[in-house]
């Protein structure tokens, strides 16, 4: 929970992620096709988000 002192930036922080997320997989889908392109962007924002969490 976080602190009522000192709240997070959450839409920044989401904003990166599925930033992050839709680049990936657009180079993942323009090279390898839709379901690649799919996972690859599922995992860039889970993995995201775990680490910035």
């Amino acid at each position: 929970m976080a602190d009522s002192q000192n709240p997070q930036p959450l839409p920044q922080r989401w904003a990166i992620i599925l930033l992050a997320g839709v680049v990936a997989g657009a180079l993942v889908l323009s090279l390898a096709g839709v379901l690649p392109g799919l996972s690859a962007t599922c995992a860039t924002v889970l993995a995201l988000h775990k680490l910035m969490a």
